[in-house]
C-alpha cells in the first residue's frame, strides 16, 4: 500500500506529503537496538526525482494495535505491534496474558497497547522518540512525528488510572519536544478518559509547542448538529473553546494537524452523523472549526469506495487557509 501511496503523493503538485504509520516493534528490534531504514526508504521514494516542491514525511508512532473482537488473544498481532523484550521483561509490569509483560487492553478493550501509564514503559517511549529525534530532527523533509491516539491508551486494569496515564504522557510529550526542537510534535489526543483529563493535557500541549491532532474528523454537517457538537472529540472541543471543556478558544493559538480516517470517508462509522461525508465537508470542519495547518487523507486503496479522486479533486482546489505561525510556537517555516 505504501509504494501506491508514495507514487500518488510524489505526482501531485497539491499534496505536500506523506503520513507513514510505524508500529514501535518495526522500529526497535531489540531494547535499544533501532533500525530505522523503512523510513528512510520511504523518505527517499517520497522525494523520488525531486518533486518541486519536495514532500513532507510525517512519522506515525503506534504503540497500540486495535483488535477485531473485544479483549481477544493477541496471538501474533502483540509482537508485531510492540518489541519483544517490551513483552518478556517482567520490568514492564503484568499482561492479561500469562507469560506476557508490559501491555494492557485499551480503548474499551479493543486495542492491545503499551501500558504507558507505567513509568518503566513510558522511559522506553522516550528512548525511542530521541533515537528518532536524533536521526530525523535536522532533516527538512521531515515534518513531524505523530503519538498514538489517547482513547486506545486508557486501560481497563492493570493498575491503570486516568490521573496517572496523564502524568506519563506529559512526561513524554515534554521529551518529544527536547528530541524535535525544530519538527513538529502530535498527539492525537480525543478522549482521555475524562474530558477534564483530555482538556488539561491540550492545554498542556499548547503551552508545550505540542500540536492537537486525532484519527477522526467528521463533515462540518455533523459538528453543526448540537452546540455543543458531541461530533467533535473532547480534545477538538477543548480547541474550540466549548463550554464546560475548561478551554479559552485556542484556534490560532494551538496547531492542529489532523487525520481523517477511512470511516469518515466510507460511511462504515458515524452513520448517524450524517456520514459518508464530502471530502469538502470535512474540509470545512478541519478549517472552520479547528483551523488546521495540515489535513492528513486516508487513501483508500482498494477499498469498495475510494474517494480518492474526489479527494485530490477537493484538495486542488482549496488550499489549507491557516498557514501562519501558532501563537503557541515560538517560530515556525511556514513554506
Amino acid at each position: 500500500m505504501a509504494s501506491s501511496e508514495l507514487q500518488v503523493v510524489n505526482t501531485s503538485p497539491n499534496l505536500r506529503g506523506w503520513k507513514g504509520n510505524y508500529y514501535w516493534a518495526a522500529l526497535e528490534t531489540g531494547k535499544g537496538v533501532y533500525d530505522f531504514s523503512v523510513i528512510d526508504a520511504e523518505l527517499a521514494r517520497l522525494n523520488q526525482g525531486n518533486p518541486v516542491p519536495r514532500k513532507k514525511l510525517i512519522i506515525g508512532l503506534s504503540s497500540s494495535g486495535f483488535l477485531r473482537t473485544h479483549d481477544q488473544d493477541p496471538g501474533g498481532f502483540l509482537n508485531a505491534v510492540l518489541p519483544s523484550y517490551l513483552t518478556t521483561d517482567t520490568t514492564y509490569g503484568s499482561a492479561p496474558k500469562a507469560g506476557t509483560n508490559g501491555w494492557w487492553y485499551g480503548g474499551s478493550g479493543f486495542a492491545i497497547t503499551a501500558a504507558v501509564w507505567r513509568q518503566a514503559v513510558t522511559d522506553r517511549v522516550i528512548a525511542l522518540l530521541q533515537a528518532l529525534g536524533a536521526r530525523y530532527n535536522s532533516n527538512p523533509d521531515v515534518e513531524g512525528v505523530v503519538l498514538t491516539e489517547t482513547a486506545s491508551q486508557v486501560g481497563e486494569g492493570g493498575g491503570y488510572n486516568d490521573n496517572t496515564l496523564l502524568s506519563q504522557l506529559e512526561r513524554t510529550l515534554t521529551a518529544a519536544t527536547a528530541a524535535f526542537p525544530n519538527t513538529n510534535v502530535v498527539i492525537e489526543n480525543n478522549f482521555l478518559g475524562n474530558q477534564p483529563n483530555t482538556s488539561a493535557l491540550v492545554l498542556f500541549q499548547n503551552s508545550h509547542r505540542v500540536a492537537e491532532s486525532g484519527p477522526d474528523l467528521l463533515g462540518k454537517t455533523a459538528a453543526d448538529k448540537t452546540s455543543p457538537p458531541k461530533e467533535l472529540t473532547w480534545g477538538q472541543q477543548c480547541v474550540t473553546g466549548y463550554p464546560g471543556t475548561g478551554c479559552a478558544n485556542l484556534t490560532g493559538s494551538i496547531a492542529v494537524i489532523q487525520n481523517v480516517d477511512e470511516p469518515e470517508l466510507l460511511g462504515t462509522q458515524f452513520q448517524g452523523a450524517g456520514a459518508p461525508f464530502t471530502p469538502l465537508d470535512i474540509y470545512h470542519n478541519g478549517e472552520d472549526y479547528l483551523h488546521a495547518s495540515h489535513l492528513m487523507w486516508t487513501y483508500l486503496v482498494g477499498r469498495p469506495t475510494n474517494n480518492w479522486p474526489t479527494i485530490a479533486a477537493m484538495v486542488d482546489t482549496h488550499p489549507i487557509r491557516y498557514t501562519a505561525c501558532p501563537t503557541s510556537y515560538p517560530g515556525c517555516d511556514t513554506r
